[in-house]
């Protein structure tokens, strides 16, 4: 069996370097999906990059940008957790195909209003509440979709890891173009490129294959609030799921809010415009597709406690050092170890609560936690960093968030050693990791 195994990985290898083709890329259905979602997350982060210079550009308020961030995902707060008993209900593709089309509407809006001259701060922060609510059903349904599309339950962590792969890469080359597209041609073009993005997605829905659910139908029979707080109470009772939910939340409100910053440090600090901001967006989201890279070639599912811990830390320590910076070239090495760690700490918790997701019908409402955590808080997070780089500086808000991030990564370490103890028999017992194994 052995043999057979490293005589597959070596036929996986590709032939011009060292790194292996994903499992879950042998899956034509995952395939398809992946190539899909990809291209509507580049419209997406396009948007969102022109929206805060936008804002910026509109207001020159610190505040005012704290608030459009915060109407924009705020929403998802309230509707994120309702949205997971619902994904756990209702039909995965029709969820997806609906936000889609919405979102198409809702960046066709954009588009329409800036052409006409007649965009206003008032519209964005209206349209970014729709758009909030919007991702309080997507996202999750997008996480919540991957273990129901390929074939083979080994594949899952592969497959998870690869979907952060391409959220990362177009995550890398959205603030380029972005920044490109604005300087020379406005933020209505972005619009427009959002617009068209989701064509490719609702194209991939209709073709691939998504496995039912065979164990919910208790869940549906139950009360919503019921099913609402059975999943609150097992996310807080499983200790792994509630640890990891805790670190999600400080990163996202403590350090992912820099990137609603960066307009105002590329204009105050460097003295730039909106290609300075994306080139430090650019070199912020190198560092995340890189880490994506990593996590893809792991072959093994243990030790991502370890990562999340380091690269928390890393990630503290490097907004500390950016703090203090004023030089365009330094200021790209930094941000880049900046991304690169805090999106191996955002995908490392995503992997590993979808891997430690023994109950299937309980899916829906641990991802839309997830999702809460990570769009919820950060609307929280880039109002009250908003308000602090109002009050302090861009500077000493931003080395605030990370002081509290190299706090976090102290304590979560610290429940490192119980963690393991708790998941590495839901491993083992899922085929993910001999039983035989004790690292």
């Amino acid at each position: 069996m052995q043999t057979a195994n490293r005589e597959r990985s070596e036929q996986d290898k590709l032939i011009f370097g060292f790194f292996q083709i994903p499992p879950a890329l042998k899956s034509l259905n995952f395939c398809c999906y992946v190539i899909g979602a990809g291209a509507s997350f580049f419209g997406t982060w396009m948007t969102q990059i022109s929206l805060v210079w936008l804002v910026y550009q509109l207001t020159n308020s610190a505040l005012l940008v704290g608030v459009s961030g915060f109407t924009n995902q705020a929403s998802s707060l309230v509707l994120t957790p309702l949205a997971g008993v619902l994904l756990d209900r209702w039909n995965l593709r029709r969820v997806l195909l609906t936000t889609q089309i919405i979102s198409i509407l809702l960046s066709s809006t954009l588009l329409f209003l800036t052409v006409s001259n007649k965009i206003t701060v008032e519209a964005i922060i209206i349209i970014g509440i729709l758009q909030g609510t919007v991702k309080a059903f997507d996202l999750p349904a997008r996480q919540v979709l991957i273990p129901r599309i390929i074939e083979n339950k080994a594949d899952t962590y592969s497959a998870i890891a690869f979907h952060s792969l391409i959220i990362n890469t177009a995550k890398f080359a959205s603030p380029m173009v972005a920044g490109l597209v604005i300087a020379r041609s406005g933020a209505s073009s972005c619009f427009l490129i959002d617009s068209v993005s989701y064509f490719s997605l609702i194209s991939a829905l209709l073709v691939i294959k998504i496995n039912p659910v065979t164990n919910n139908s208790v869940t549906k029979k139950t009360a919503i609030l019921k099913n609402l707080k059975e999943g609150f109470i097992y996310a807080y009772e499983f200790i792994p799921i509630k640890t990891v939910l805790i670190l999600l939340s400080l990163v996202c409100f403590m350090a992912m809010t820099h990137i609603n910053l960066m307009p105002i440090f590329a204009k105050e600090v460097l003295n730039g415009n909106a290609q300075t901001m994306g080139f430090l967006m650019t070199a912020s989201a190198l560092g995340s597709l890189t880490s994506g890279v990593y996590l893809v070639q792991r072959k093994r599912i243990t030790g991502l406690g370890k990562i999340m811990a380091r690269s928390t830390a890393i990630t503290g320590l490097a907004l500390i050092v950016f703090s203090h910076l004023d030089r365009l070239e330094i200021c790209l090495i930094v941000i880049f170890i900046i991304g690169m760690n805090m999106t191996l700490t955002l995908a490392s918790i995503s992997n590993f609560i979808q891997l430690v997701i023994v109950e299937e019908d309980k899916r829906g409402r641990l991802t839309s936690l997830f999702t809460m955590g990570f769009l919820g808080i950060l609307p929280i997070g880039n109002l009250f960093f908003g308000g602090l780089a109002h009050h302090i500086g861009v500077p000493n808000a931003l080395a605030f968030g990370g002081i509290c991030c190299v706090i976090g990564s102290y304590f979560f370490a610290r429940q490192l050693p119980t963690l393991r103890k708790i998941v590495y028999p839901i491993y083992q017992k899922m085929g993910l990791m001999p039983p035989s194994y004790e690292g």
